[in-house]
């Protein structure tokens, strides 16, 4: 939709207004995000000024690195509601569980907030709907962490494929496997230290149905299958993004899936080895999509792009700086297929992920590397791939009507 008229969606910030940055879970993930903040904002005159967690350790404990970093102690909170209403917030980082991404999000753009959002965007179809409204009709600056997309060698993998160096494309091939002994699944001393007075319960479960607290949810939510589907949200959503990047497709129309708990038999109800399998585009420009992984043996990981006059291999996960990525015929005997191989370069002035967001805000510019419609995309093929898994039939996205039905 066009964007004349939104608030706040083209004025440029003055280089002397600072961005108060608030910072919406800072654990795990949300600490790396936050140094992330702390190195790039200097440039962009950005700083952490609020720090917002449900659980009291959390708080404390990134309050006093941001004291540290700055001199100044941030303002502290426990509840979303409380950054999103503070007016001295101009924009949050959201990296919280991933039942609650969507619905902050939403808050969060609706609150006046520019925002960068954790992956999965979305594991609810009817909230990923709604937070693509709410985004779009925001004029707020937004960027999903599928970090990808601000790989060096990605972006200049894209336009290889864009300019129709490997011809039509044919198959997409991404298998990321890894020995990873119950993943995400905390100590069992760590799942009894956690008391119900730690933390703010009601506020973890947002949109989910009351019951008692539960340790193993809190920690291990991703191992849930009502809050999380673990490998697909967690992993493939990288993935999927980084096939939607590079192949120009925002979303799959179909989709399968197969996928257990062979091995790691714990507490969890969320598979330890997946396969899914996707048909992107539409008429004689169609192409299949695989992906699959296994936390019970690391080997055969591998990622490949395959087109009609020759084939892009990566041979590891986009978000390592360290993968080569190559363009070959290989594989293809016809007379026009690729001649000479070649290692792709970096594509000069790519930005780190959290920087081109804070230029982005910086400029009031809603082109981010990936913004809300990327997330979007994701969180369909996260969800279809979910979808299929647990009833055993074949999922359709119809993006007229933004719905997903068996077929």
């Amino acid at each position: 939709m066009a964007l004349a008229g939104l608030p706040f969606s083209r004025q440029a910030r003055a280089a002397s207004d600072t961005i108060r940055v608030g910072i919406i879970g800072p654990g795990g993930r949300g600490t790396r995000l936050l140094g992330d903040c702390i190195e790039f904002g200097s440039k962009y005159n950005a700083r952490i000024t609020g720090i917002c967690d449900i659980w009291e350790s959390r708080r404390l404990a990134a309050a006093k690195r941001v004291t540290e970093a700055y001199g100044v102690a941030p303002k502290v909170y426990r509840r979303m509601e409380e950054v999103l209403g503070d007016k001295d917030i101009d924009a949050v980082i959201i990296a919280t569980a991933d039942h609650q991404h969507a619905k902050m999000l939403e808050a969060a753009v609706k609150a006046g907030k520019d925002v960068y959002c954790e992956k999965p965007m979305a594991n609810v179809l009817s909230e990923a709907n709604a937070t693509l409204a709410a985004v779009e009709n925001s004029g707020r600056v937004v960027q999903i962490g599928t970090q990808g997309r601000s790989h060096p060698k990605c972006r200049a993998a894209a336009g290889i494929i864009r300019k129709g160096m490997i011809g039509d494309l044919v198959k997409v091939t991404l298998c990321e496997n890894e020995y990873s002994p119950y993943r995400w699944a905390p100590k069992k001393s760590e799942l009894e230290a956690l008391r119900e007075s730690d933390v703010d319960w009601p506020a973890f479960l947002l949109s989910k149905p009351k019951r008692p607290f539960d340790s193993r949810i809190y920690l291990s939510f991703r191992l849930f299958r009502e809050f999380s589907s673990g490998i697909f949200d967690q992993w493939m959503s990288h993935d999927i993004d980084t096939c939607h990047f590079l192949t120009g497709e925002p979303y799959p129309r179909s989709a399968v899936a197969q996928g257990g708990i062979y091995q790691w038999r714990d507490y969890r109800e969320n598979p330890d080895t997946v396969q899914a399998v996707f048909e992107y585009g539409e008429g004689n420009k169609k192409f299949l999509a695989t992906y699959s992984c296994c936390l019970v043996n690391g080997s055969g990981t591998g990622y490949r792009v395959q087109g009609t006059l020759g084939t892009l291999e990566f041979d590891k996960s986009p978000l390592n700086p360290d993968g080569k990525w190559r363009v070959s015929g290989d594989g293809v005997k016809r007379e026009d297929a690729l001649k000479e191989a070649q290692d792709i370069a970096d594509q000069p002035g790519t930005m780190h992920h959290m920087a081109n967001w804070l230029d982005c805000v910086r400029r009031r510019d809603r082109a981010t590397y990936c913004p809300v419609e990327a997330g979007y995309g994701h969180s369909i093929a996260c969800v279809m791939a979910t979808d299929a898994l647990w009833s055993g039939r074949r999922m359709v996205f119809d993006p007229a009507r933004k719905g997903i039905r068996a077929g």
